[in-house]
């Protein structure tokens, strides 16, 4: 996406977008680590999580939405998992 066209969008949707975006980078980055730790199983929710986001438009905000009522709350569990 060129600048001006991220201009174009509503301030609030594209903030949206770039918390979601955020969401899945994390998600990814943290099924990575996982993976390299040897838990293969989280090599589908990485694969995932991938395609999600190279599939995000920050036009869709149905999607963006949708990253942000099912994912983030996964991100918050992991996170809050790893400060116990």
């Amino acid at each position: 996406m060129t600048q001006g066209k991220m201009r174009q969008l509503p301030q609030q949707d594209g903030a949206a977008y770039e918390v979601a975006r955020d969401v899945l980078l994390q998600l990814i980055g943290h099924a990575a680590g996982r993976v390299a730790d040897g838990e293969g199983e989280w090599t589908e929710k990485r694969d995932r999580w991938t395609s999600q986001l190279n599939a995000l438009d920050p036009e869709d905000t149905d999607a963006v939405q949708g990253v942000l009522d099912r994912e983030a709350p996964v991100l918050k569990s992991i996170t809050e998992g790893l400060s116990q």
